[in-house]
């Protein structure tokens, strides 16, 4: 009994360690947050003279790290195009994917007549290259195509004057007139079974629907304006209605909370910029005279009235709590008036 009893605690033990870790690295996930770093420049380019080489001159590098560098990704342009991720020193994504071709076991490789020689291991085989006819000279089908193709004409002067038809003959087509006038002939004939009564019946079906026309479409216009009328008045009741101001309410405070949370910490921007008409400079500088106590201490615009010119360098680090996120999607998804809301709007746009 005391050894039963002494593997249950050690198992136990086990259990509650097992637990705590994974409390552990939940709540690590959780309020641990993850931080980026986006860091670009613009080289010195003139507008006027150097424009199709200001791609060229763009050098943006975005990171974000956690957890001390234990998960961390990059992505650097232009030099490297592709997003990577690491986790310790193991590349988690991209994938590399395996080597295939000349590297891969069975080496294909092609030989100077044109054939191509596939090496599986131990094992080789010969494919031809059936782009041309001549690897098929020696051919069964080669010998008696060509045996059909060049049959002496004498014989088959002989054939003919002892009576015999010919192998194979073709039948004459008839001229494209003729064949206008017989099928202008069968038309008339099912014309004139038809009678004059039904081509009458026709016409005057074609001049009821004519007539109908205008009146189906007028029906179809009334009976989308009323449905539109209809929606329209569904939807203003439920924006005077209290549920949605509430749902509002709070999906407005969710928004801002998100949005602050993932807002950068530290936003800086030195431009240097020139336009070739000076007004346009004037305006722009003027936009951003209106948005100073906004971009006060983080945007730096230096204008240049002189030359049509470039240049500068921006740094923007923040941080981002997953605890944030997905507390706020928590509070709008179980929110009974964002719930109905949502419910409302669906039942009036499928109405």
């Amino acid at each position: 009994m005391a050894v039963f009893l002494l593997i249950l605690k050690y198992i136990g033990i086990t259990i509650l360690v097992i637990l705590a870790l994974l409390l552990l690295i939940l709540l690590l996930v959780l309020f641990v947050p993850v931080r980026y770093k986006v860091y670009g420049t613009v080289d010195r380019t003139d507008l006027e003279n150097e424009k199709d080489k200001l791609k060229d001159r763009v050098h943006l590098k975005a990171s974000f790290h956690w957890l001390l560098y234990l998960v961390r990704g990059s992505f650097e342009f232009p030099a490297d195009d592709s997003f990577s991720v690491k986790v310790l020193f193991f590349t988690v994504f991209p994938r590399k994917e395996k080597n295939s071709g000349a590297d891969s076991d069975g080496a294909i490789e092609e030989k100077d007549d044109g054939s191509v020689v596939a090496d599986e291991g131990d094992k080789v085989t010969e494919m031809e290259d059936f782009s041309g006819l001549e690897s098929h000279k020696d051919s069964p089908w080669e010998a008696e195509i060509t045996s059909e193709t060049n049959a002496d004409p004498k014989v088959e002067e002989a054939s003919l004057m002892e009576g015999q038809a010919p192998a194979e003959t073709e039948a004459e087509e008839p001229p494209k007139d003729q064949l206008f006038e017989e099928q202008y002939e069968r038309d008339y004939e099912d014309e004139k079974e038809g009678g004059f009564f039904s081509l009458l019946g026709k016409i005057f079906e074609t001049i009821c629907k004519i007539i109908k026309m205008p009146q189906v479409v007028f029906q179809k216009i009334q009976c989308t304006i009323s449905s539109i009328c209809a929606k329209i008045d569904m939807i203003k009741n439920t924006l005077n209605n209290d549920i949605f101001k509430r749902a509002f309410k709070v999906s407005k405070k969710q928004l801002r909370r998100v949005i602050k949370a993932i807002w950068p910490k530290k936003f800086k921007a030195h431009i240097h910029l020139g336009m070739n008409d000076v007004a346009s400079t004037a305006d722009i500088f003027s936009a951003y005279g209106m948005m100073y106590p906004i971009l006060a201490g983080k945007v730096y615009l230096t204008p240049d009235f002189e030359r049509a010119v470039i240049e500068g360098d921006i740094d923007i680090k923040g941080r981002i709590r997953i605890i944030t996120i997905i507390w706020a999607a928590a509070v709008v998804y179980f929110n009974k008036d964002i719930r109905k809301t949502v419910r409302r709007f669906k039942k009036i746009i499928n109405s």
